[in-house]
């Protein structure tokens, strides 16, 4: 039990004192803002990736979510054959334990992060948005696992019909993520000339939605901007206030624009194809190893986690670095080359985000750095349709 304690101390007071030093030597380096920033964010997102590895391990290695399963295995009432009360423990147990060391990390980072970017959004602000990421992925993977279980359970299901329900509801939950994300976010109705504004833009780029936002970003100094368009009949989108005074009716037009792309090419559902496409093949030959050398705590959680890596960096990351040029071509050829990227420059100066960055580091945060975007957009990417300003 001490070492299960020691464990969680370290988890919780670790991440903060080690990346909170760096971060303070980060901050007094002598170069430009964003370089700085750039280095803070290749060692939270290596950290985001290996710390949570880190908690489960630990998870796994002390047999914790045995340990707090055992009282409640028989009780509470099962629902299509599945304990609820017991589901609900291992999933708020590995929720929290993935939770405590990226809190951890942000509580570190935070106050360099404030003091460069001179912002005064409060620490608290921070970890929320941590916690909410989590909680919609969290979310999403329960209602697939939980309806799984429960179609498993509750009627006679081949293996394959399973599998194909399990990739269904992924490419569901990818596809309906941004309604999930703006149900969690603050957002008020954009009124007034600026929503006057925002409803021509729209219009000049041939959307037409049926809902407009404003997002708080000015005490975080974000320009940013988020389309919720998956269903059809149900777009939506969605400003922040730091955004719409960073940018001119062209530039924004075109950040619009990169985002109208998105929807127009199915962007998320094609990242959910490829996740239940992953997640369909692993449930499908998974079982063909046989469980000898799966009983290794270690080896499970280590092939789980490299498996992660490799899905969520190598191949998302790419899929999602390659929907960022396209997202970037539509906007060229709907608003102008010129304009959008005057807009990709805009959003680089107003976010403090370095032009340059390495080729990993774009497949981990899944966006190319803004030089590779703009350098597409210049060398005709876009295709001979992009029209520039004196076509328009």
């Amino acid at each position: 039990m001490l070492g299960v304690a020691a464990f969680v101390f370290v988890l919780a007071i670790g991440p903060f004192f080690g990346l909170r030093a760096y971060a303070r030597r980060v901050e007094a380096m002598n170069s430009p803002i964003e370089d700085r920033l750039h280095r803070l964010n290749r060692v939270q997102q290596a950290a985001g990736f290996g710390l949570p590895a880190l908690a489960l391990l630990g998870v796994y290695a002390f047999g914790l979510l045995d340990r707090a399963t055992a009282p409640v295995e028989t009780a509470g009432p099962d629902l299509f054959g599945v304990a609820v009360l017991e589901f609900a423990v291992r999933v708020l147990l590995t929720f929290a334990i993935v939770a405590v060391p990226l809190v951890s990390m942000a509580l570190g980072t935070y106050p360099t992060v404030r003091a460069l970017r001179e912002t005064g959004a409060s620490a608290w602000r921070r970890v929320r948005r941590v916690l909410t990421v989590l909680t919609i992925a969290i979310a999403i993977a329960v209602v697939g696992i939980g309806a799984f279980l429960a179609l498993g359970s509750a009627v006679s299901v081949s293996r394959l019909g399973l599998v194909v329900t399990l990739c269904i509801l992924v490419v569901a939950g990818f596809g309906l993520s941004p309604y999930l994300l703006v149900l969690t976010r603050d957002h008020v109705p954009l009124e007034g000339q600026r929503r006057e504004r925002i409803e021509r833009l729209c219009a000049k780029a041939g959307y037409s939605p049926q809902g407009i936002s404003l997002l708080e970003g000015e005490s975080t100094k974000t320009a940013n901007a988020l389309v919720a368009g998956s269903l059809p009949g149900r777009r939506y989108v969605f400003l922040t206030d730091h955004l719409l005074a960073a940018c001119d009716d062209d530039e924004l037009q075109a950040i619009l624009a990169h985002e109208f792309g998105h929807v127009a090419g199915r962007h998320l559902w094609q990242r959910g194809a490829l996740t239940g496409a992953v997640v369909g093949v692993w449930a499908l030959i998974a079982p063909q190893f046989g469980s000898g050398w799966f009983e290794s705590t270690f080896s499970v959680v280590g092939l789980l986690m490299g498996l992660y890596v490799l899905y969520r960096v190598v191949l998302l990351g790419a899929l999602a670095r390659w929907q960022e040029f396209q997202a970037d071509a539509y906007a060229a050829r709907t608003v102008g080359r010129e304009a959008t990227i005057a807009a990709l420059e805009t959003l680089a100066d107003a976010n403090d985000v370095r032009l340059e960055a390495g080729f990993l580091y774009s497949l981990a945060t899944h966006h190319p750095p803004i030089a590779d975007r703009i350098a597409a957009l210049r060398n005709g990417v876009d295709g001979e349709r992009s029209r520039t300003p004196s076509s328009d």
